[in-house]
């Protein structure tokens, strides 16, 4: 037999102790690892995990104007409370029944006109230049009513039915290296664009993965991150700034509601943008959008200084993200937006818009603007327009109401680019016209023929209200340049006195049209400058203002030049925007001097040819009666900040124009332009004021149109006389009672200046 050898003993004990030792080495070096070589690291990650947020809402600074005599503020725009309607897309059993319910409540048709209107306008600012004519139509051309409507109606259904997000904005202002390993990593769903980084929920197969791989780029923590790239769509705005009515009704409807349909659906109280003052200077403040967006004036200029930063409510949550009431919490607090006062008094402002709301009627204009500046500082007084708007409501521009028109008024209507948008000409001649939409009802048939007869074919014609429907947003001051005609008289003459080639008493014999532009093939001139109230023979500068003599300013231009008359309006301001706080501030069109024909040169002498604005030519004005020294105009006397801090304007010299021998010598020639000219209709009971009227022609095919209703009128004015405190532009457009400036605009300013003097308490000099 066999026998086996001695067996090998096996120390089990020995064993586990050597494999003990060993576990415990490897956990004491992992231990090590993370708890003394990682700490910052894991520190970090675990602090961003147990931590929630909560952000806190910045309130928008007001914007205040003062009251002159008493240095009480009032508000043009503050915030007041009102309900926002929102839904919980996870919720909501029916979505269709919902927005059939909900959509006729909340539709507002001017409102969805006025986003269109935002919408086409952003739209204006961005076309690309390989667009064709047709497809920059069809881009920009407006939705019709029934479109609006159904429109609504599709988006409050899309917004309660969609469960899941479709784009959600992770990160803005990312690091280049952040940028860079994104880009290298380019997980699925996960796109980025410039700075900014997107996650599109829907391409996400596996949000925990893509949030662990991404959380410290975009720097949020990864549970969090998890359930944002999952994309659950939990709210929704429907619809905010809900009028109380419509807050009742639908409060009713959660209150019939037994079958629980409305589940999801729930209100909660909001700040929104109130103007406590009507639409007292609304040209000036502009209003809010349904989005919190300022739009248009000071809302727009100064949106983000407005809107403040939203702050942070960051505490301590346990596993299952309940906040834990004790340990550390963290507060950033909202910093609210900053309030802006403006120069505007309000007394003054109120007054002149009643003035220019009741010249416009008078006169029978289309519209019409005033501008009041303090020469001194360039500050802005009062700017007021006709019509204007109600910020609170400011789609009530867009309401309309049905036309009818005779066959023979049929003959005046005419298509426009834009299907079912007309153009309706009250004057043909003069071109006078206001736009007009054509719509059918389900059975209208719009064919060419059948418009003659169009209420037998179903066919309805509207207007805006106002006539000018969203027009009337617009401060037509600042950014809409205009012919001044011989209102810019007084600049050319200001020049021509300035550099010597002329006084107050150089004289021009006035015999009869001056000829320019002679044609070399011809022997003939192609142009004459003709008065438009006769000729007098010899006169002097004097009497060549007073009497607004188109050949004594073309006697004036020649003696400048067309060099040095471009310097000096350089010099003036009339190249460049005035810088004013607006951000829609437009600038004229002035050619350089070395394309002008001689009828140029002498055309331009008297506001003809060229665009300004009318801030432009009010300032002009003001350094021609204030010694001389172009100000920098605004509006903005001081901005307060949310630390109590306060930033205040103060007034700044751009640069001397002319000399204050020329100013005081100006100054006088325009009293005596309203004491023995044809402003005479300016003049103001005990009291000498200085100023200009202008009449400005507007153009059909090229020629000169002639008749009431053709012209823009204007005057432009001060007082007092030893110390300007007021420098005033009135312009009115198209009016139709008298087509002078004399007529018009010159009796305004008297009414204005009027009120002035005895607002400031001026004793009288006269």
């Amino acid at each position: 037999m066999l026998k086996s050898g001695p067996r090998v003993q096996i120390n089990k004990i020995a064993f586990l102790t050597v494999g003990a030792a060993f576990f415990t080495a490897v956990i004491i070096l992992r231990l090590f690892q993370l708890q003394i070589l990682q700490h910052d690291y894991y520190q970090e990650i675990a602090t961003r995990e147990q931590y929630g947020y909560i952000e806190l809402p910045a309130q928008r600074g007001e914007i205040i104007i003062k009251d002159y005599h008493s240095q009480e503020e009032f508000f043009l725009a503050t915030n007041t409370t009102l309900n926002l309607l929102y839904a919980d897309p996870a919720l909501i059993k029916d979505p269709l029944y919902i927005a059939e319910k909900l959509s006729p409540l909340l539709f507002n048709l001017e409102e969805q006109a006025a986003a269109d209107y935002e919408r086409i306008d952003e739209l204006s600012r961005n076309l690309s230049p390989d667009l064709t004519e047709e497809e920059i139509t069809e881009l920009l051309k407006s939705l019709t009513d029934e479109e609006l409507e159904t429109d609504f109606k599709q988006d409050i259904t899309l917004k309660i039915s969609e469960k899941q997000r479709q784009e959600i904005l992770l990160a803005t202002e990312l690091e280049e290296d952040a940028i860079q390993a994104l880009t290298t990593l380019n997980p699925t769903g996960i796109e980025v664009i410039e700075d900014a980084v997107y996650a599109y929920p829907p391409q996400i197969s596996n949000a925990t993965y893509t949030a662990e791989a991404i959380a410290d780029y975009v720097e949020i923590p990864s549970k969090k991150l998890t359930t944002l790239l999952k994309g659950e769509n939990r709210y929704v705005v429907l619809k905010k700034k809900l009028d109380p009515e419509i807050s009742d009704q639908i409060k009713q409807i959660f209150a019939e509601d037994e079958k629980e349909m409305f589940n999801g659906i729930g209100m909660q109280e909001e700040y929104f943008r109130y103007y406590p003052e009507d639409s007292l200077a609304s040209n000036i403040i502009g209003y809010v959008s349904s989005d919190g967006i300022g739009q248009y004036g000071i809302e727009s200029s100064f949106n983000t200084q407005l809107q403040g930063i939203a702050g942070k409510f960051q505490t301590k949550r346990d596993s299952i993200g309940r906040q834990i009431t004790v340990g550390d919490s963290i507060l950033e607090p909202a910093i609210d937006g900053d309030d802006i006062v403006l120069t505007i008094d309000r007394s003054i402002q109120f007054k002149i818009e009643q003035i220019l709301e009741y010249a416009v009627w008078e006169y029978k204009a289309n519209s019409g603007q005033v501008i009041v500046m303090n020469p001194e500082t360039g500050a802005i007084i009062a700017m007021a327009h006709a019509p204007s708007f109600d910020p609170n409501n400011y789609g009530d521009v867009f309401e309309k109401e049905e036309m009818t028109f005779t066959t023979e008024e049929m003959k005046n209507l005419y298509e426009t680019d834009v299907e079912g948008m007309f153009t309706y000409y009250t004057n043909p001649i003069t071109l006078d016209n206001y736009t007009v939409f054509k719509e059918k009802d389900e059975d209208g048939q719009t064919t060419r023929g059948s418009e003659a007869n169009a209420n037998a074919a179903n066919i309805k014609y509207y207007k805006y209200v106002n006539i000018f429907g969203p027009e009337v947003y617009h401060n037509k001051i600042v950014s809409w340049p205009y012919e001044p005609g011989s209102v810019f008289k007084s600049v050319t003459m200001a020049i021509g006195i300035d550099d010597g080639d002329i006084t107050p008493n150089t004289t021009f014999n006035d015999t009869g049209p001056i000829g320019v532009d002679l044609n070399v093939f011809t022997g003939e001139y192609d142009y004459e400058i003709k008065n438009s109230d006769g000729y007098f023979g010899l006169v002097n500068m004097t009497t060549v203002l007073a009497k607004s003599l188109n050949t004594g300013m073309t006697f004036v231009s020649k003696k400048i030049g067309p060099a040095l008359f471009y310097s000096y309006l350089e010099k003036f301001g009339f190249l460049d925007r005035t810088d004013i706080e607006f951000d829609s501030e437009a600038i004229g069109k002035i050619e350089y001097f070395e394309d002008w024909t001689e009828s140029e040169l002498a055309t331009h002498a008297f506001g003809q040819g060229i665009t300004v604005t009318m801030i432009q030519l009010a300032n002009a004005y003001c350094t021609v009666v204030n010694g001389g020294v172009l100000m920098q105009p605004y509006i903005v006397e001081e901005v307060r900040h949310d630390n109590d801090s306060e930033t205040t304007t103060e007034p700044y010299e751009i640069r001397r124009v002319i000399s204050e021998e020329t100013s005081s010598i100006m100054s006088a020639m325009l009293v005596n332009s309203v004491e023995n000219g044809v402003a005479a209709q300016a003049q103001v009971e005990e009291h000498y004021v200085g100023g200009k009227t202008g009449t400005s022609q507007t153009y059909k095919y090229g020629k000169a149109l002639t008749g009431s209703g053709t012209t823009i009128t204007s005057f432009a004015g001060f007082g007092p006389v030893e110390n300007p405190q007021f420098v005033i532009l009135i312009k009115l457009d198209h009016p139709k009672a008298n087509e002078w400036g004399s007529q018009t605009a010159a009796p305004t300013f008297s009414k204005i200046a009027e009120y002035l003097f005895d607002y400031y308490n001026v004793a009288p000099d006269k």
